[in-house]
């Protein structure tokens, strides 16, 4: 095989290892807030109430808000890849399965602290994936779109993302608590963080992504 090919399949390996790595990290920070039972984050609040009102577990709930997401990404002209067609299922069906095996967490002082580190570690999670250029999530999908129309900063960008889904979330009978504050509040500059230090992607015309070297924080 020539050298070109094999670059080129050890770099679709180190991509497919960041998606995967980047939902599985996600999906477990995000079985910790569940634990910590202090309010969910405010996406996750509208995957708790649409599982709620579904007769269905939460991973489940993830799918079917994941799908819808990606409609509103394809609106907003940010195309899927194959990643962030996989990831609802992917991210659903893990934390149906992580679930189980993570304790309840006790203590408050504890409990704060874990949805505070989960979320940072979130985040990564969530840059992984945007930096793996295979199609982000299709809740990233979304914020990336309306970053892009928008000519926004991506930190504010997600924090009208986090605001709007508190509000369909709690209508929809989903835990709310001052963890679902904290997550509102760092989720989107956590992202920043995390992309800034990885090297942010930048999306093209047919919205892929690229890597491009870091640029401040803010543009």
């Amino acid at each position: 095989m020539r050298p070109v090919a094999l670059l080129g399949r050890s770099r679709l390996v180190i991509r497919l290892a960041s998606l995967l790595g980047g939902c599985g990290i996600a999906t477990f920070c995000y079985a910790l807030t569940i634990r910590a039972s202090l309010g969910l984050g405010p996406l996750f609040v509208v995957q708790q109430g649409v599982a709620r009102m579904i007769g269905a577990a939460i991973g489940q709930g993830v799918m079917v808000v994941g799908v819808g997401l990606v409609v509103v990404a394809l609106c907003l002209r940010s195309w899927p890849g194959p990643g962030t067609l996989a990831l609802p299922f992917l991210g659903g069906g893990l934390l149906d399965l992580m679930l189980p095996h993570v304790p309840a967490i006790h203590g408050l002082p504890l409990r704060l602290a874990v949805v505070v580190v989960a979320t940072w570690v979130m985040a990564f999670g969530g840059a992984l994936t945007i930096r793996a250029g295979l199609g982000v999530a299709a809740y990233d999908a979304v914020m990336l779109g309306l970053r892009r129309s928008s000519g926004r900063s991506l930190r504010l960008v997600r924090l009208i993302m986090e605001l709007t889904m508190l509000g369909c979330g709690w209508l929809l009978g989903g835990s709310v608590g001052v963890g679902t504050a904290i997550t509102a509040v760092l989720i989107g500059p956590g992202i920043q963080f995390w992309l800034f230090v990885l090297g942010r992607p930048a999306v093209s015309s047919v919205g892929e992504l690229r890597l491009r070297r870091p640029a401040p924080v803010g543009q």
